[in-house]
C-alpha cells in the first residue's frame, strides 16, 4: 500500500519574508506553507512557478484537493 507523502519542501520563496515554502496536505485540501513566518496560502497562486518538487507531490494527489 501506498501512501502519499503529507508535506514537502519546495525551492519557492515565502511572499512575506525570505524563508522557502513547503507544500502540504491534509484530508481534504492541499495548500503552500511557510514554516519560517508561519503563513499559509492557497495553490493557486502558485501553479504557474510550481517545482519539481511542487510536481511531483501534486501528481499524488486527488484532483478534488487542488
Amino acid at each position: 500500500m501506498y501512501f502519499a507523502p503529507r508535506q514537502a519542501q519546495t525551492t519557492l520563496q515565502c511572499p512575506h519574508c525570505p524563508g522557502k515554502l513547503q507544500i502540504a496536505r491534509t484530508c481534504h485540501e492541499a495548500y503552500m506553507r511557510c514554516p519560517e513566518c508561519g503563513r499559509r496560502f492557497p495553490l493557486q497562486q502558485f501553479i504557474a512557478r510550481a517545482d519539481d518538487a511542487m510536481e511531483h507531490f501534486l501528481e499524488s494527489l486527488y484532483v478534488d484537493r487542488v
